[in-house]
């Protein structure tokens, strides 16, 4: 009877620790061009195959993932994102690989939530040569000039926080990816933001100030330029 009591005891517990456990569902789908039909791997040009996305309002970014012929080189392999200036503004990013269904795998990258303002987002993939595609998988909807064949691709994340209340809502965020001589392969981005009814966010050309150009962001008062061999300065 004493063990019968421990065993039920124990079990409610477990139920109650259960029922209380707060929600931990993953992060949506913000793209997601995959599907069950028979694949090939990107046609000619490669450069062809990265599928576009649009983001109609500001997220937040926690991974990529793309479907790819199992085989590739093992070192080297990285996702990242480009905006519609050609901008690496995330990543590329390391990946780990998943096995999928014979013969595939899937490579994840864990992107930690990166924020990116709305706009056309390209999915840049180091191995496009074996990135699996097929004539249903397409660009996201909304892009100009959307077409498929595009490797497939699933972005994932969420909204930003909401800010509190009495906070202002109007919020611009911009950024730009600078190469610094000597260039490497993975240059320092310098992003800045703005914050505000009269916030707005542009490209910083180059000048003697400037030099090698960046990126300028203003709330009406204060501005900040971000530059690419300098950093960031307010004034």
């Amino acid at each position: 009877m004493q063990h019968y009591r421990s065993w039920a005891v124990a079990l409610i517990y477990a139920l109650l620790m259960f029922i209380g456990m707060p929600n931990t569902s993953k992060a949506a789908d913000l793209f997601n061009n995959t599907n069950r039909a028979q694949v090939n791997n990107c046609q000619q040009p490669v450069v062809n195959c990265s599928p576009r996305f649009l983001l109609s309002a500001p997220a937040t970014i926690d991974e990529i993932q793309t479907y790819h012929r199992a085989g590739a080189a093992p070192a080297g392999k990285s996702i990242g994102l480009r905006d519609a200036s050609g901008s690496m503004v995330a990543g590329p990013f390391p990946v780990t690989t998943q096995p999928a269904s014979p013969g595939f795998e899937n490579w994840i990258a864990s992107v930690g939530g990166q924020q990116l303002p709305a706009g056309t987002y390209t999915v840049i993939d180091s191995q496009a040569d074996m990135w699996s595609q097929n004539a249903r998988s397409c660009d996201g909807p909304g892009v100009v000039g959307a077409a498929c064949n595009k490797g497939f691709a699933i972005v994932r994340g969420g909204n930003p926080p909401v800010p509190p209340p009495g906070a202002d809502a109007s919020i611009t965020d911009c950024s730009a990816t600078c190469t610094v001589p000597p260039a490497t392969t993975s240059p320092p981005a310098f992003a800045c933001s703005a914050h505000g009814p009269k916030s707005t966010c542009k490209r910083a050309a180059a000048s003697a100030d400037n030099p090698g150009g960046g990126v300028m962001c203003t709330d009406g008062k204060n501005v900040t330029t971000c530059n690419c061999q300098t950093g960031c300065t307010t004034h």
